[in-house]
């Protein structure tokens, strides 16, 4: 985001769309944000950034988005029911919790308590195709 405008970066092998992110608790919607990667073949991927549910997360809903990342520590950004419920918003086709544990990079029993609509889990250092 430069000066309020969320910007659009079209790297020639993928499109950076920057989207709204920040929350109340420790991250300011003015300076934050998420992204929307393009791929050309179509597939898209979402990561939250660090935040809470925003606005946005309505207009994403109707853009068929293919895989979204959402945060979910619970501390400095949403809790697990929260990062749940803007799944439901969002609509990916594949929804994927990350950030979920302080001190650590991944917590598998806290990652099962995301529920999401096409819930992934995915491990520390595990790859996945996108298609």
């Amino acid at each position: 985001m430069i000066n309020g405008d969320y910007k659009i970066f079209d790297l020639g092998y993928a499109i950076v769309e920057a989207v709204q992110a920040g929350n109340n608790k420790n991250h300011d919607i003015n300076t934050c944000v998420g992204w929307v990667i393009t791929f050309p073949d179509g597939v898209s991927v979402y990561a939250t950034g660090d935040t809470s549910r925003t606005e946005q997360m309505d207009e994403l809903a109707e853009r068929d988005i293919h895989y979204a990342f959402f945060v979910c520590d619970g501390r400095f950004n949403m809790d697990m029911e929260e990062a749940s419920a803007c799944a439901e918003t969002v609509k990916a086709r594949h929804s994927i919790p990350y950030h979920m544990a302080l001190g650590q990079l991944f917590d598998r029993e806290r990652a099962e308590l995301f529920n999401g609509p096409g819930k992934m889990i995915v491990e520390a250092g595990e790859e996945i195709p996108l298609y």
